[in-house]
This record gives structure tokens, sequence and C-alpha cells, in this order.
């Protein structure tokens, strides 16, 4: 060792006592290298949480996705559930259902639903009839169930009714607006709702 280096060491041990008597209890070494970037021990922390969070919170989500299907909706699977029925015509539950504007008779009806490969609205569930009230709004609409020659109720489409929900009234057509279902006069005009299988 030359007397440059030991002049070096004795000014550097000078500086720490000096700076150990200047700070107290405590030195504190810095340690710098060109190129190191320094963060706060805090911040640190602080971004490895926040990564974490996010992380934690994607894994949650795709979880969700295969746990419950229902809540996370695909938006390109519903676009072709309602591109599989033609304009005016409405998705639901597996079927395209058309509303009419104008009126017409039952019969007439029903001949204006087979131009479109259809027929008078069929209503196989609850959520059906629910989804029909509603979208019926206050006026009568004709639907396929009617009573030919006083035998048993048929849907349009030729299945027998099973008086799963309530009729009133006693003529052979049926109509529904957004409160009840009922039995009316089948040479009425009134407006219609067609239905049939979505492609």
């Amino acid at each position: 060792m030359n007397s440059e280096d030991y002049s070096v060491t004795e000014n550097s041990s000078s500086h720490l006592e000096s700076g150990h008597k200047d700070q107290g209890t405590s030195i504190h070494f810095k340690k710098h290298h060109e190129g190191s970037i320094q963060v706060p021990i805090p911040c640190a922390v602080l971004v490895v949480c926040i990564i974490t969070t996010l992380i934690i919170a994607l894994v949650a989500l795709n979880v969700g996705q295969y746990n419950c299907p229902g809540l996370y909706k695909n938006e390109a699977s519903s676009d072709r559930r309602v591109a599989s029925c033609e304009d005016e015509w409405i998705a639901y539950q597996r079927k395209c259902y058309f509303f009419s504007t104008t009126k017409n008779s039952w019969a007439l009806a029903q001949t204006s639903c087979s131009k479109d490969s259809a027929t008078l609205a069929v209503v196989d569930t609850e959520k059906d009839m629910v989804f029909l009230k509603r979208h019926s709004g206050g006026q009568a609409h004709w639907i396929g169930l009617e009573n030919e020659a006083n035998q048993t109720w048929k849907w349009a489409n030729g299945k027998e009714f099973n008086n799963w929900f309530n009729l009133t009234g006693s003529e052979r057509c049926v109509s529904l607006n957004n409160r009840n279902t009922t039995t009316v006069n089948c040479e009425m005009n009134l407006h219609w709702i067609c239905s049939k299988p979505s492609r």
C-alpha cells in the first residue's frame, strides 16, 4: 500500500468519524452504482402491492366468467343472437317475435305470420308470457291460441294447450295485453304477435 492510498483511506475514515459525530447515533452508507435507479423502500412496496392487487383482480374476473357465465355475457354471442332474427323482429329465448303495427282478424293475422314462415305467437313458458305482455303494452294482440269448433284449445303450430295459464271469456280466439290473457271474437281487428324459432 503506497502513501497515496494510505492518505485516501485515512481521509475516508476521518470523514466517517466526523459523519458519525455529526449524525449522532448511526452512519448511513449509500452506494451509488452507475445506471442504477434508487427507489425509496415505501414506494417500492406500494408499487408491488398495486401490481399484486391488479393481478388478483384479473384472476378473479377470469374465474368469475367460468363460475357465473350469466353475469359475464359475451358481446359477440349476444350480437349473433340478435342477428339471427330479421329486421323488426325481436330475439328472445331462442325465438323471434314480431309485433304488428296494423290490425286484422285472427285468421288474417295468422296468414300474415305464415308469409314470414312463422305462426301467431306460441307461448311455451312463463318467461315468454312476461316478455310478450311487457312488449304488447296496453293494446290487445292476437296470439296463436284458438279453440276451433268448440273442441280442444290448440296453438297455431298444432300443439294442444295444456292450460298452464288462465283464460277469461267465452270466445274462440285468444289475445293478450300487459294485464291479462283473454278470449276474443276471432273476427275482431286487433294487433298481433308472430313467433318462430331463431336461426
